[in-house]
């Protein structure tokens, strides 16, 4: 099953649940995801399911579109966490796993009884002999009379050490527990509560570095906020717990949960700044670059990191502490060849019809 965030202007969201083998996107009554942009008719693309992963098609052959920044061909196929770009739409593909189904455990079998042995001569009290049966073993019932013939109990006072036999005989359970053994039940082991989980370290408890730098919080939850980057590892995500810049909310204040627990970090360094993606759900970018799980990056002043949430995309600039910048980012998209060809022809156009007016 595959699932796509569409994100439109970078606020806007709808999450697209697919598990067929084929869905069209595009305007019109007979498409499965319906788009919200004035002037599309009909189908722009086909999704298909495929033995290699979900594959992308463009059916309307004027319209162009990217995948993580790079313009893609008629067909490509779509790994996890690609970004597909056209119009002002960005489609974030996500692949889910179907869980594994847990085994029922088994109970282990009852126990056989065991015949008990008869009491030796002399003890205090007769203990009555219950006869195992090859049958399940029936619900417990009340202690019933023992049976005409039954040894009696025989009091023998003349000595001590019978009489504090006959005391602890008198503290034995009832008949009911006695028939599986003369010695005493061993008790069930009952397991022990599982060890209390540790506290996860505070990020106050990171080791602490001289400043140098800042993260200037461009969109979302910290808007128009610096943080100083004072740590060795500075880590950004939803944690309280573990994150030095936390993000779990949006700008409007509602709950963010798409942003990972430990979404990357940044790593200081004597050559400089490494941003590192710590496996998260939407990944990290670098200047609209996609960072792979893992992959270590170096990152420079003024440049821009994003998280791209489903209730707005998170823009962060890096800034040299004491020259923190706010200004709006700007991103050169690829440029389109057919609308450059289009453009020339029109320039061309324009330039004959006012030669022949001047004439």
């Amino acid at each position: 099953m595959a699932k796509f965030i569409v994100l439109k202007n970078g606020m806007d969201h709808k999450v697209f649940n697919f598990d067929g083998n084929i869905a069209r996107v595009g305007s019109g009554s007979t498409v499965d995801f319906q788009l919200e942009t004035v002037g599309i008719e009909g189908d722009l693309f086909f999704i298909a399911k495929t033995p290699s992963g979900y594959e992308i098609e463009r059916r309307a052959r004027d319209l162009a579109f990217t995948i993580n920044g790079v313009a893609a061909g008629d067909r490509t196929v779509l790994n996890e966490g690609d970004k597909v770009g056209f119009l002002d739409y960005i489609m974030i593909v996500k692949y889910e796993q179907q869980e594994q189904p847990i085994p029922v455990s088994t109970a282990p079998p009852d126990p056989e009884p065991v015949i008990p042995k008869p009491p030796d001569q002399g003890t205090a009290l007769a203990i009555p002999i219950v006869e195992s049966k090859p049958e399940p073993t029936p619900a417990p019932q009340a202690p019933r009379p023992a049976p005409k013939g039954a040894a009696k109990a025989t009091m023998i006072i003349d000595s001590q050490a019978i009489a504090a036999q006959a005391q602890q005989a008198r503290a034995t359970p009832p008949p009911e527990n006695r028939d599986r053994s003369t010695a005493a039940p061993e008790r069930p082991v009952r397991p022990e509560p599982p060890a209390a989980r540790p506290e996860q370290p505070q990020a106050s408890m990171k080791q602490k570095i001289t400043p140098v730098y800042t993260l200037c919080v461009l969109t979302g939850q910290h808007k128009g906020r610096a943080f100083e980057i004072d740590t060795q590892e500075f880590v950004i995500g939803r944690e309280r717990a573990l994150c030095d810049l936390v993000i779990d909310h949006d700008e409007h204040g509602q709950p963010e949960m798409a942003v990972s627990r430990e979404h990357c970090a940044i790593t200081s360094t004597d050559e400089g700044l490494y941003l590192t993606d710590k496996r998260s759900q939407l990944r990290t970018y670098i200047n609209r670059k996609i960072i792979e799980p893992g992959q270590r990056e170096f990152i420079a002043p003024e440049d821009i990191i994003s998280i791209p949430a489903p209730t707005g995309e998170v823009f962060v600039r890096l800034c040299f502490r004491g020259q923190e910048n706010f200004a709006p980012m700007s991103f050169a998209g690829p440029i389109n060849p057919r609308l450059i060809a289009i453009m020339a022809a029109v320039i061309v156009i324009l330039i004959i019809a006012l030669y022949l007016l001047l004439r």
